[in-house]
């Protein structure tokens, strides 16, 4: 009896000495960021007001807007003015400046201006235009590089 009961706590021992066993499995984590970029208006306002002044007439008219630029990865930003109907003559002599700000063009937050620049007094022979008439929209484009 003492030798089957030796037996079976050997039995016992093996047995639970299996169950001990362990194994493992890896798994790997894979992570994806696409890129981003996204270009807003970070302005009051919000529009380009071009006003020609008579009494200064060979003073520059332009005006600036501020725009917000976020980016996880490098960027350009560029523009295009579009002409409403019947003022293309005028949109067409608009130019845009894009300044260049602390960290443009880098991944991350910045806010930089932009100007739109009018030479009403050399073209004054286009004709008049009335007061708060829209003449373009100017679109701005920000690309991952």
């Amino acid at each position: 009896m003492k030798r089957i009961l030796g037996i079976l706590s050997v039995l016992l021992v093996l047995a639970v000495s299996v169950l001990a066993v362990t194994d493992t499995e890896t798994v790997p984590v894979y992570l994806e960021v696409p890129a981003f970029v996204r270009i807003t208006v970070d302005d009051v306002d919000g529009v380009f007001n071009l006003v020609f002044d008579p009494a200064d007439p060979e003073s520059t008219v332009e005006d600036t807007v501020a725009l917000l630029a976020e980016a996880n990865v490098s960027y350009t930003v560029s523009s295009i003015v579009n002409p409403v109907t019947g003022y293309t003559d005028w949109a067409n002599l608009i130019n845009v400046t894009i300044s260049s700000a602390s960290g443009f063009g880098a991944p991350g937050t910045v806010t930089f201006d932009t100007t739109a620049t009018l030479d009403v007094f050399g073209n004054i022979n286009l004709g008049t235009v009335p007061a708060d008439t829209h003449i373009a929209d100017v679109v701005f484009t920000i690309s991952s590089k």
